[in-house]
Parts: C-alpha cells; sequence; structure tokens
C-alpha cells in the first residue's frame, strides 16, 4: 500500500530524517511512536510533499509519489490529519467538510457514512468550528480528511489536547473506520497504551531513525516503554 524507502527529510538545510524505510500494509492499522522532536511528523510531512525529501523512494500503490505534489497526493487517495487538527475555527462544521470535498477536486457528495461514524458533527453541523471541544474538533478533522474518500488516512498525534475518555472514542472511530470501511491507517503518537490497544504494528524511532519494530502483539510492551522514557 504505502512504502517508503531510504528517504532523507530536511527542514531548510537541516537533515531531521536520514535513510528512513518503512511499510504500511493493506488493511492494517500501524503506528509509528517515539519521543518528542525524533522526526515523526517529519515522516508524515515528507508523505505527504510538506518538507523536502531529495533522496529515497515514497510509493503509494506500487506508483512513485516522492515528486508529486501536496495537493496531488490527496487525489491519488491519502487523506492527511495534521497535529493541532488544522480546521477553520470561523467556518461551520459543514463548511470545513466541504472544503475536504473540494481538495479532492470533486463535485461529489457527502459519503453518507461521514456523520454514521460522527453523529455529533451532525448534530452540530451548524456550529462554527473553533466553538467545538478539542474532541469534536478532531473528529471534525477526520472526517475532513475521509470525505475525500482516501485509501489511506494518515493522523498525527490524535490524542493531543484530549481529555482520556474521549481519546477512547477516538480510538474506536479509527478501529470502525479500519474494520468497516477497510481503511488502512498510520498514526503518528506519543501515548503509548492507545498504540498498544488500537495497532496491528508498531514503528519505534528515535533521531530519524527506526530502532524497532514488529507486530505490536508480539513486542515486548515493557521494552518499547523502556525506550520511549530513556
Amino acid at each position: 500500500m504505502l512504502k517508503i524507502k531510504n528517504i532523507d527529510s530536511y527542514y531548510g538545510e537541516s537533515r531531521i530524517i536520514s535513510s528512513l524505510s518503512l511499510d504500511v500494509d493493506k488493511g492494517k492499522i500501524v503506528c509509528l511512536i517515539g519521543r518528542n522532536g525524533v522526526g515523526k511528523s517529519t515522516t508524515l510531512k515528507s508523505i505527504m510533499g510538506l518538507v523536502r525529501t531529495p533522496k529515497g523512494s515514497i510509493l503509494l500503490d506500487g506508483e512513485e509519489i516522492i515528486k508529486t505534489p501536496t495537493y496531488n497526493r490527496v487525489r491519488k487517495g491519502i487523506g492527511y490529519v495534521p497535529q493541532g487538527r488544522d480546521i477553520f475555527p470561523q467556518m461551520t462544521v459543514y463548511e470545513n467538510l466541504m472544503l475536504g470535498l473540494q481538495a479532492k477536486g470533486s463535485k461529489k457528495e457527502m459519503p453518507e457514512y461521514i456523520y454514521k461514524l460522527f453523529p455529533i458533527l451532525k448534530k452540530f453541523e451548524k456550529r462554527k468550528g473553533g466553538d467545538l471541544s478539542g474532541g469534536q474538533q478532531q473528529q471534525l478533522a477526520i472526517a475532513r480528511a475521509l470525505v475525500t474518500e482516501p485509501k489511506i488516512l494518515i493522523l498525527d498525534e490524535p490524542t493531543e489536547g484530549i481529555q482520556p475518555s474521549v481519546i477512547q472514542d477516538i480510538g474506536n472511530v479509527i478501529r470502525k473506520i479500519n474494520s468497516e470501511l477497510g481503511l488502512t491507517v498510520l498514526i503518528v503518537e506519543q501515548y503509548l497504551d492507545f498504540v498498544l490497544g488500537i495497532s496491528d504494528y508498531l514503528y519505534l524511532m528515535e533521531k530519524g531513525e527506526i530502532i524497532i519494530q514488529g507486530n505490536t502483539a508480539e513486542l515486548d510492551a515493557k521494552e518499547v516503554q523502556d525506550k520511549m522514557t530513556h
């Protein structure tokens, strides 16, 4: 589905990621974890074409996209929810969702399953995005990425700034998206319990490199925890 091979990524002249390789298999929930500042978000920005990646390969369904502009990566089937959610606070919930549809470059109507997955958004359709709680904003951001009907959904720190009770709701929605829509999901996250409860496959990053990887159920959770905290 998504194959990253030996990419280098730069902010300006600073290389943040060196020779990174990782695979996201079709239909799986894959998590990339690590402490702050190790290059996790940069990895997602590299996939989206938002940082400079002069070396390596990014394949989506076998097609090379490393030189493809960001908007075309969205049209080819990547849904992206950045850290901080990036919704438009002055626009209504409905207007935010419509913007997502426009990014796809089509005149399609909103998929019916959006309001089934996120009933709260139907209820607050006319409310401004900025008036929603953190958890509701996160649901709106995920829904906005989903209206493009992507092949793969990429989420950057979906639990950040969200109260524990709502984190479980977000986890349930991601599982539903994966099981009912058959959508492949790649998540960057620091909250280990959330990751262990939701992912099929896990990558642990340190200083721009992968140091542990494997099927989540087979990994030693304590070893992963130790690497995250030391």
